[in-house]
């Protein structure tokens, strides 16, 4: 005669079984909401710079460079007037030992806060002739470019990992 139920061996296996589903649906469920998450981040980081890019672009072209560049000294409006290179992205968090705690950041070619021609930058795509007058400079060309390569680079931090969206563009003027 057969007994019924299940034997201890049968009940091992079985919860053996439902640990490892019950494991691996977590992980599933765990890695979705990261990857929501750093998709989020992403999105955020991405309006951000189309944002800043859009708000150049209303900006006086032959002023582009002195309101964005990293020296507040040639700023229009006198010394500290203009945005800056820097600039907050609410919803992201600036990497730890930011200097100046901000996720947003715009790069040009420049050196010392001068324009120049001759910088090497390949993102950029430089040296490049900015003033279009047929020859690359090695002097200064922040008073008589005519094109201005532009990298917006949005840097933070998620999780303790350091993340980066980048944005690379040419204003040409009319």
């Amino acid at each position: 005669m057969g007994q019924a139920g299940f034997s201890m061996l049968e009940v091992m296996l079985v919860m053996v079984v439902m640990t490892l589903a019950v494991s691996m649906l977590s992980s599933t469920i765990t890695s979705t909401a990261k990857m929501g998450t750093l998709q989020l981040e992403n999105s955020v980081a991405s309006e951000a710079a189309r944002e800043r890019l859009e708000y150049m672009r209303i900006q006086t072209f032959g002023e582009l460079f002195a309101r964005f560049n990293t020296e507040p000294a040639d700023d229009p409006g006198g010394p500290g007037t203009a945005p800056g290179a820097h600039f907050p992205v609410p919803g992201l968090t600036p990497r730890e030992g930011d200097a100046d705690g901000m996720c947003g950041h715009i790069r040009f070619p420049e050196d010392f806060g001068e324009l120049r021609e001759s910088t090497f930058d390949e993102k950029l795509g430089m040296p490049r002739d900015l003033n279009l007058d047929g020859k690359i400079s090695f002097s200064d060309v922040a008073d008589s470019y005519q094109l201005l390569p532009v990298e917006i680079q949005i840097q933070w931090e998620s999780r303790g990992i350091p993340r980066e969206f980048l944005v690379h563009g040419v204003y040409v003027k009319h």
